[in-house]
């Protein structure tokens, strides 16, 4: 089992160490900014502590941002080979999702992303049912590889509250929260490790962390700045 710093030595304090190999952390958010920001830093750290591995990146929106991995590499004379060993793929569905893992090995992989690990199973035209069999085979066969692999694999999904559905005017909002909290559960209830980042205040890049699996008193905060984490 091999471990890969956060970038926050707060954060890191709480997980022991950081992001471990052999395992599904899953990085849940009510801010985007929070998770890709973890997710960049944690890119950045795993290419420059494993040289000979490379580090895979999972997007499936299509919100990748390469300018963001080089303005968290404090030394520059770094940058063009720790892009070349972090791997952007596009996931355009949910069957080439789930065979993301089998493809990225040839790659030597120490770190898997997958982000926004529920946007395309939310989007797809299935019954509930039939999408929580399918997902629960997936983060089966995600645990397999990571242990099998040694490969840490991180996921993660956004998060919302019942009040913010209750009071929502919007109709897709509606329809989509509680479907989302579903599939957020059964995702949490099968990872590893679930880490949690919360908004402290709105329109600041300031978020607190805390551990919701194995369950931990302990607390931390960050902000997210142009180039890294900063514990507050």
């Amino acid at each position: 089992m091999r471990i890969i710093a956060t970038g926050s030595s707060s954060i890191d304090k709480i997980l022991g160490g950081g992001i471990r190999t052999g395992l599904i952390t899953d990085i849940l958010s009510d801010s985007r900014e929070a998770r890709s920001s973890l997710c960049y830093s944690l890119c950045v750290n795993a290419a420059q502590h494993y040289k000979d591995s490379s580090v895979i990146f999972g997007d499936t929106q299509g919100f990748f941002r390469p300018e963001k991995i080089l303005s968290y590499i404090k030394n520059k004379q770094d940058s063009d080979p720790i892009l070349h060993q972090i791997r952007r793929l596009r996931i355009m569905s949910t069957n080439v999702q789930m065979v993301l893992v089998n493809y990225a090995l040839h790659l030597r992989p120490i770190l898997i992303i997958i982000d926004n690990f529920n946007y395309l199973f939310l989007n797809e035209r299935k019954k509930s049912l039939s999408i929580q069999i399918r997902l629960r085979k997936h983060l089966h066969d995600l645990a397999i590889s990571a242990i099998d692999n040694d490969i840490a694999i991180v996921i993660t999904n956004s998060s919302s509250s019942k009040r913010e559905n209750k009071e929502s005017e919007e109709i897709f909002e509606k329809k989509i929260f509680p479907y989302n909290e579903l599939l957020n559960k059964t995702v949490s209830n099968l990872a590893h490790v679930v880490l949690e980042l919360k908004t402290v205040k709105v329109d600041e890049p300031r978020f607190s962390v805390r551990l919701l699996k194995p369950v931990t008193a302990a607390k931390s905060h960050f902000v997210a700045r142009k180039d890294g984490l900063y514990d507050c």
